[in-house]
């Protein structure tokens, strides 16, 4: 047994690099998404360990708001670049449109209906009016905004601003809002263009400060006012990696109606939070 383990695993080592792409099958696929990229596609790499190497060949196409983005459906047209059979989840959806094979790699592009955003949380931020309050919703403070944040005076972490995360080892563009002790963090956005539904995702950032805390993070999200407002929570924790909710506001659609989100822990030491929503048809 130990004799066929070894033969298996020295068969392995000699065949897979000649089962790996080579640079010029990168270069091969990468000219083919250049001449019919469109603005607003997508470009996906499965398996997506090799989206460091799809950066190197069409990193230009894919800037911060797409590398950050919150989640796939807002694109409606998906250039995968695969290898060894795998397939990205962004890319599972729609009909596939074109297929291309180039040595070890194979182009697809999928298309399907795109999802549009009427409200992007992220890119509004400075829309927002963040306070801390308490449990009985009495506001404590008011926060200021002071360029590149919105900072509460008291307490140099209690702020929210517009960040890159690292979530699940994975980068994503996020409002960072850390929660604090004894006290609600509440974001509010007056007035947000809403669709049929708001997806909100959260996570946890930082290896690092995951591995210094287990404290859960909550999420209430509040859309609308008074008697008919949608009231949702969602516990994060480190485990969770990016964590998305749909928050059906089919009632609002086309209305435009306050949006609250409140962050609070019963733990918030070391607990960097950040979430992204984006009010979609």
């Amino acid at each position: 047994m130990i004799a066929l383990l070894a033969l298996t695993e020295t068969a392995v080592a000699l065949i897979a690099p000649w089962r790996a792409p080579r640079d010029a099958d990168w270069a091969a696929a990468a000219r083919e998404i250049r001449a019919g990229f469109r603005a607003g596609d997508l470009i996906v790499a499965a398996p997506g360990w090799a989206d460091p190497i799809l950066r190197l060949h069409l990193g230009d196409l894919i800037p911060v708001e797409v590398a950050g983005r919150l989640d796939d459906d807002r694109y409606g047209r998906v250039w995968e670049v695969s290898q060894r059979g795998a397939r990205a989840d962004g890319a599972r959806r729609g009909a596939v449109a074109l297929t291309r094979r180039f040595g070890a790699l194979t182009v697809r592009r999928v298309e399907r209906p795109a999802e549009i955003v009427a409200y992007d949380f992220v890119a509004h931020w400075t829309d927002a009016e963040v306070t801390r309050r308490n449990g009985a919703g009495a506001t404590l403070m008011a926060c200021r905004n002071v360029g590149d944040r919105i900072q509460c005076p008291d307490i140099s972490y209690n702020f929210v601003r517009r960040q890159i995360v690292e979530v699940d080892n994975r980068l994503r563009q996020a409002l960072l809002a850390q929660p604090v002790p004894g006290a609600f963090v509440v974001v509010a956005f007056p007035a947000a263009r809403l669709g049929s539904k708001l997806i909100v995702a959260a996570g946890l950032h930082n290896t690092w400060m995951r591995k210094e805390a287990r404290g859960p993070v909550d999420l209430r999200v509040i859309v609308g006012a008074g008697t008919g407002a949608r009231d949702t929570s969602v516990t994060v924790r480190n485990e969770d990696g990016w964590k998305p909710i749909t928050i059906d506001t089919s009632a609002l659609r086309g209305q435009v109606a306050p949006v609250r989100f409140e962050v609070s822990s019963p733990a918030p030491y070391a607990r960097h939070f950040g979430f992204a929503a984006e009010a979609r048809e």
